[in-house]
């Protein structure tokens, strides 16, 4: 069971030629220049009102740059009117005028898109492939300040499985390091990468975040589209267009004769997968020792999934269940566990905590294989109480609870 994530980019010539482009662009008509870093808006007002030139569909052109450098010269060259579709329209004085328009139904300028779409592509591509191989990756945390070198996937994994926060995978990310520099910019201001929203300090923040569950980057904001391949895939649509497009796809479409296989389970200590209870809780006790049905006949659901996610996080991290001592690699701490005995669990204070009531691998099939076997009679210490956040708590009320699990813990 592998954890989550991963990203994509260009060629190391291409990238470096693609970052040293300016980004200034000529106007098609007259001599004029505009910045295209932070907007469009600027150059496509001027081509309307100076010159009478609609762009259209705008969001799917890739490269607005080389765009107009690829029409330029011919517009220099020629009447607009042999390239451009023509209209009519009246001003404020009731004159007519005449406007033209480039559209991707004329069909050199459809190519021509389609050209720049799969160039651009084809370069985010290559990037990826040599991102997913880089080993002199170099970057920290964007919360502990933790240092990981090597590939990146080793600090998109550290940062799912110990902080919560989740980019999604990291091979459909690119251009990774401007990526974690943007998101590192925006903590180091105090702004919550989800909501937005700025904060007094550091600390006020990652409460914030921490509380309201906003571990992720807000899927509206347009400057994460560059970051994910899938926005390279269909100009002028953003990923979340895609998505929803896919789900409205599957709302309509008929389900009925699918086939659902049954889920596969991994084993606390290795590889072995099943998705029989029965199987894996004979393979757990067999080749470890460690009683995984005595699990189920002696602890809550809510202890049992404690103990599960306690145990995968340990040998996640290569460390013994029982002493934590660590290894070099997993077949090390499974031959300790195996010569020590070790192959149980520690004193109860050491998992019993409400940390391990998140799984340490997301959709960890192990989880819904257990079953909670306690009489619904039975005392249970270990049930949960949310509260909303913004609740108004009794105290008295809270006291009279806690006096009540004191009594029950005493018993």
């Amino acid at each position: 069971m592998n954890p989550i994530l991963e990203p994509l980019t260009f060629p190391d010539k291409q990238v470096q030629e693609e970052s040293n482009v300016s980004t200034l662009c000529e106007c098609l008509f007259c001599s004029e220049m505009f910045d295209l870093k932070s907007s469009n808006d600027q150059i496509l007002a001027h081509f309307l009102l100076t010159h009478k030139l609609v762009v259209a569909d705008v969001k799917e052109i890739v490269d607005l740059k080389r765009y107009v450098d690829y029409w330029r010269p011919k517009f220099r060259e020629c009447d607009p009117k042999a390239y451009c579709f023509v209209m009519e329209a009246e001003n404020e004085k009731g004159e007519k005028e005449e406007y033209f328009m480039l559209a991707h139904e004329l069909p050199e300028d459809q190519n021509l898109r389609e050209k720049l779409q799969k160039e651009k592509l084809n370069l985010v591509l290559k990037q990826q492939q040599k991102e997913r191989k880089d080993e002199e990756f170099s970057h920290s945390c964007l919360f502990c300040r933790k240092i990981f070198t090597g590939n990146r996937k080793v600090l998109f994994d550290h940062m799912n499985f110990d902080h919560n926060f989740s980019v999604g995978l990291p091979d459909n990310i690119v251009f990774v390091e401007e990526f974690l520099n943007l998101l590192d910019e925006k903590l180091a201001q105090n702004i919550c990468l989800y909501c937005e929203k700025t904060f007094k300090d550091r600390t006020v923040l990652k409460e914030h975040m921490r509380k309201k569950i906003h571990k992720k980057i807000n899927p509206h904001n347009k400057e994460y589209d560059k970051f994910y391949l899938v926005n390279y895939l269909e100009p002028g649509k953003s990923w979340k267009e895609i998505m929803d497009e896919f789900d409205e796809y599957c709302q309509n479409e008929d389900w009925s004769d699918w086939f659902e296989p049954e889920t596969e389970a991994i084993c606390l200590f290795c590889d072995f997968q099943s998705s029989a209870p029965d199987v894996l809780s004979q393979h757990i006790a067999s080749h470890s020792n460690f009683d995984f049905l005595g699990l189920k006949k002696s602890f809550s659901i809510y202890q049992q999934i404690k103990i599960v996610n306690y145990v995968r996080r340990q040998v996640h991290e290569k460390k013994c269940i029982l002493c934590d001592e660590q290894f070099e690699s997993r077949d090390k701490l499974r031959e300790h566990m195996q010569n020590f005995s070790h192959f149980k669990l520690p004193d109860r204070a050491v998992w019993d905590q409400s940390q391990y009531y998140f799984p340490t691998y997301e959709n960890d099939a192990l989880l819904c294989l257990l079953e909670d076997t306690i009489p619904d009679d039975s005392t249970e210490t270990d049930q949960v109480t949310v509260i909303p956040e913004d609740t108004i708590i009794n105290l008295k009320v809270v006291e009279e609870e806690l006096l009540k699990l004191e009594l029950i813990v005493k018993k």
